[in-house]
């Protein structure tokens, strides 16, 4: 009996630790079990190409999808993938719209946000243009008929990428979402984990597991990543 309480504790904790996030920062693991031989994949928010540089690694036949809007970064996730015919940068946001909106420039290039940050957490160093689409206006220029995963790591405009991506999410086309969701606030206006469960699960999708789960320096949580699979 003592045995059986054993394994049992044991298996229990390798659940628990992979619902709080104790894999990989992009959920490789759970990624590759789940989404088999992905076509198309969009990196929204791809800064220098960080996770462009994972799904290449663990789906390396797929096409990526890579829009980055501020011009200094697009120029080192540009170079960075120039001789891979498999990744295409684009300089734009992704947004709920086509349009140019302000983009805010912080010291981090992770930090920029088409939202002003909230409090004195940072600095920002200026604000600029950058012109924005949408993912159903950029499927349907492009003839893509189905995105086998969407990531999105946008600082605060979630909702409103997937509000840019309504035609898509009707006709069942965007298959899997990886999302950075925040559990409180760092931009004027950005919505949370909550938010952000609710209009997937209302689109059909599915949480299957929270990654990455960072506290803030007080101890509460902060922020982590989140994928999403379409169940229907």
């Amino acid at each position: 009996m003592t045995a059986q309480i054993e394994r049992l504790s044991f298996h229990a904790k390798l659940s628990i630790r992979r619902i709080l996030g104790y894999r990989s920062w992009n959920s490789d693991v759970d990624q590759l079990k789940l989404i088999k031989d992905p076509h198309v994949i969009f990196d929204i928010g791809a800064n220098v190409g960080q996770t462009a540089m994972r799904y290449r690694a663990i789906f390396p036949n797929a096409r990526v999808f890579s829009f980055e809007p501020v011009p200094e970064t697009y120029k080192k996730l540009q170079m960075s993938f120039a001789d891979d015919k498999l990744v295409e940068t684009i300089q734009v946001a992704v947004s709920n719209e086509c349009s140019t909106v302000p983009m805010y420039i912080q010291t981090g290039s992770e930090q920029n946000s088409l939202l002003r940050p909230s409090g004195d957490w940072i600095k920002t160093k200026e604000t600029i243009t950058v012109p924005t689409t949408t993912v159903d206006t950029f499927c349907a220029e492009r003839g893509i008929d189905q995105v086998d995963i969407v990531k999105v790591d946008v600082e605060g405009s979630e909702l409103a990428v997937f509000r840019g991506a309504e035609e898509m999410f009707r006709r069942n086309a965007i298959r899997n979402v990886f999302v950075e969701v925040y559990f409180n606030p760092l931009y004027s206006g950005m919505p949370l984990f909550s938010d952000l469960d609710a209009a997937l699960k209302d689109k059909g999708f599915k949480l299957y597991g929270l990654y990455s789960l960072t506290p803030a320096c007080e101890g509460y949580l902060l922020f982590g990543n989140a994928l999403y699979r379409l169940e229907r």
